[in-house]
């Protein structure tokens, strides 16, 4: 039986990406490195599927997703789901998102990483490293966000 908490985990990253990109609107340096910084964060999770290619867990549970996986998505070291929802988690926390909304996109995380657990997509190391890949990308575009609008800033005030 599917629960709805297994739903919720499955689509985890599109729901924490349509949170971000929502608190980010009226931030509109943020939002498009978030937005560029996501595609990023989505090909370097295939890049280190193909360079690691470790297997997916034996025994997995049928669930939504339940066709063939082929490519890069046929490995399963680093987990793609757990290092995009931390991507969008650890983003907004990086660029000070609301902290109510934070701890609620937290658990969104949780779901997911125990969905994919769960399930038997990732083991626990391929969900560890997923989660601390992409909190690690995030943290490289947020402060990078940053520091070029400061520099940005400062060079404006020169003038």
């Amino acid at each position: 039986m599917i629960l709805f908490i297994d739903i919720i985990g499955y689509y985890g990253p599109v729901i924490l990406f349509a949170i971000t990109f929502y608190f980010l609107l009226l931030r509109s340096p943020y939002l498009i490195a978030f937005v560029i910084g996501y595609v990023i964060n989505t090909f370097l999770n295939s890049g280190l599927k193909l360079v690691f290619r470790e297997p997916r867990p034996k025994g997995q549970i049928e669930f939504i997703d339940h066709t063939d996986l082929t490519g890069a998505n046929y490995y399963g070291f680093p987990s793609g789901h757990a290092q995009a929802s931390f991507f969008a988690l650890a983003y907004l926390f990086f660029v000070n998102g609301p902290p109510a909304v934070l701890y609620f996109m937290t658990g969104i995380c949780t779901l997911t990483i125990y969905q994919r657990w769960k399930y038997r997509r990732h083991s626990i190391k391929q969900l560890f490293f997923g989660a601390l890949i992409g909190t690690g990308f995030a943290y490289i575009v947020a402060y990078s966000v940053q520091y070029y609008l400061h520099m940005y800033k400062n060079k404006i005030s020169i003038l």
